[in-house]
């Protein structure tokens, strides 16, 4: 590679930004940092609207969600060397264009074989990297298949699969089950988003997951966006973004595979 290798990173934390540049700064290949994202809104808006890396050096967890939602929204091309302080993100990152997955805090060695192992590798188109990666054997995660929410004075068990969506209301958590029932959770929606089975639930927005068998209509809305209609109700509008709403129309159409 004749140019300086052009390295976007996306990290929230200055510190730790700061820390990757230094690192970058003692290897032998040359490096370019192009751009620094500090969250999931920015880092969409800026992939979309600028030439791909040679690579990516991405932490997990952002200010605004979970970079995986950057991730799985655009044509990525590009390979990404994951870096965080949690190991629970392992399976999910090596389904997306993942060469390394580093551990916090990263060492200079680490980041050195990361960086060689992207030089050395044949690079795959994204269509031929998932094609691979269907074939590989990995763990399966296992998802939540049910729940024990409190009524009352008792604890009662719910299936996954009845829930219609859950949301956030003035900072609890709510289940809504199909049969118009709903009960509160001790969850966040970022721990729930973890633990439900991708292929049918999503994350429509910061308030709302929805199950694909709530939906009901998507609906126009002003500035490219759309609102989902769901039967039960939704207590409020779910809106899509207008960088989701193609990602979401595969996603409920079945024309996408994310599940691990």
């Amino acid at each position: 590679m004749n140019h300086p290798l052009k390295i976007v990173i996306v990290e929230d934390e200055p510190a730790a930004a700061s820390q990757l540049q230094f690192l970058l700064g003692q290897i032998d290949t040359p490096v370019e940092i192009i751009h620094i994202i500090e969250g999931v809104e920015e880092g969409l808006a800026w992939f979309q609207e600028n030439a791909m890396p040679d690579l990516i050096l991405s932490d997990i967890q952002l200010s605004d969600g979970v970079s995986f939602e950057i991730y799985e929204q655009i044509t990525l091309e590009t390979p990404i060397i994951f870096t965080t302080a949690f190991d629970e993100y392992a399976i999910r990152a090596f389904k997306l264009n993942s060469i390394d997955y580093l551990l916090k805090p990263i060492d200079q060695e680490a980041l050195t074989a990361a960086i060689q192992k992207f030089k050395n590798q044949q690079l795959y188109h994204y269509s031929q990297l998932q094609s691979l990666l269907a074939q590989q054997a990995f763990i399966s995660k296992n998802y939540r298949q049910s729940f024990l929410v409190k009524f009352r004075d008792k604890l009662l068990p719910i299936k996954t699969e009845d829930f219609a969506f859950f949301y956030i209301d003035q900072g609890i958590v709510y289940g809504q089950l199909l049969d118009g029932k709903k009960y509160s959770l001790e969850f966040k929606l970022e721990d729930l988003e973890q633990q439900l089975d991708p292929a049918y639930f999503v994350r429509a927005n910061r308030q709302f997951i929805l199950s694909r068998d709530c939906v009901v209509t998507i609906e126009s809305y002003p500035h490219s966006r759309v609102n989902i209609q769901t039967q039960p109700k939704a207590p409020s509008d779910i809106i899509i973004s207008k960088e989701k709403v193609t990602w979401f129309k595969k996603w409920l159409a079945n024309e996408i595979t994310i599940k691990a």
